[in-house]
């Protein structure tokens, strides 16, 4: 799974995402280079952590010619029924978050950090899938480069749609596997793909106990690697509904009224994107086995 997750990962959860005065905010022009100036050590940890594993996990520069790969997207018959798409997607949405939030903070201008972040966001994910098709192991895929570019879109319109970003958040649960319990970012079966639906963000709602529960759809794969089958015998997927609690309205919100901490903040930012377990009840809707 191509993704920049650990290291984007703390970086989310540790942002101190400050409110800005509505006197302050600003719609002025930014150019590329401001706005690459303003987070060039979040775009430089990002580009630096590609470059890594790409060099050091994903064969880079293993082929002399250009190719492409045919990955397919979530059948049975590929290498893990879609979870390593999801993965591209969440990272990619996970990034441009990060990038989004620190070029508002900074700047204060909503609509040219969203432009600039998803710039920024493309042109990384480009990148790495372009560096692909120089390795023996993977090739430039078109279906990563799709759900890379669905990720980066969903946060935009997150950013950009008024409301949105109070009614939807993309997360992930992980539970390490037996077999790649040391190497998370291949570790498949240990992922839950998720978008919530958050019913405080209703306006209609956000006076109601409604406003502390969320409804959730996952997609879970497990057992597609051959060195898995003692842990799971059957090959499956599972798409999942569920209900679940919105810890910021019932934890990080309250608490934030009375007392502006930062830890809280960061606390409050790590649980939009990722799921605590313990928090929802779910149900399976569909398998599939292969």
């Amino acid at each position: 799974m191509k993704k920049i997750f650990i290291a984007t990962v703390l970086t989310t959860s540790s942002m101190h995402i400050q409110t800005v005065q509505a006197d302050s905010i600003t719609n002025d022009p930014l150019s590329i280079s401001d706005a690459a100036n303003a987070i060039k050590w979040e775009v430089g940890l990002v580009t630096a952590g590609a470059l890594y594993l790409g060099l050091d996990s994903w064969d880079w520069g293993s082929s002399n010619s250009f190719k492409f790969n045919n990955e397919g997207w979530f059948g049975l018959d590929t290498g893990s029924a879609g979870a390593d798409k999801l993965g591209h997607m969440y990272s990619s949405y996970l990034m441009n978050e990060l990038f989004n939030k620190r070029l508002n903070l900074k700047t204060n201008n909503k609509i040219e950090a969203a432009r600039k972040s998803a710039l920024f966001s493309s042109a990384i994910m480009l990148g790495v899938e372009v560096f692909d098709g120089y390795s023996n192991d993977h090739g430039f895929s078109y279906e990563d480069l799709i759900l890379n570019t669905a990720g980066i879109g969903i946060s935009y319109l997150k950013n950009t749609v008024p409301g949105l970003d109070d009614k939807l958040d993309l997360r992930v649960e992980y539970k390490p596997t037996d077999a790649y319990s040391d190497h998370p970012i291949t570790d498949y079966s240990g992922y839950t793909y998720l978008a919530a639906l958050k019913l405080g963000g209703f306006e209609r709602l956000k006076g109601t106990p409604l406003k502390y529960l969320e409804l959730q759809l996952g997609y879970h794969t497990e057992g597609f690697k051959k060195n898995e089958q003692e842990q799971f015998p059957e090959a499956k997927t599972e798409l999942q509904f569920g209900v679940g609690l919105d810890l910021s309205e019932l934890i990080f919100k309250p608490i934030n009224k009375n007392r502006d901490n930062a830890f809280i903040h960061s606390m409050g930012t790590f649980f939009r994107y990722y799921r605590l377990p313990g928090t929802y009840i779910a149900t399976e809707i569909q398998e599939r086995v292969e």
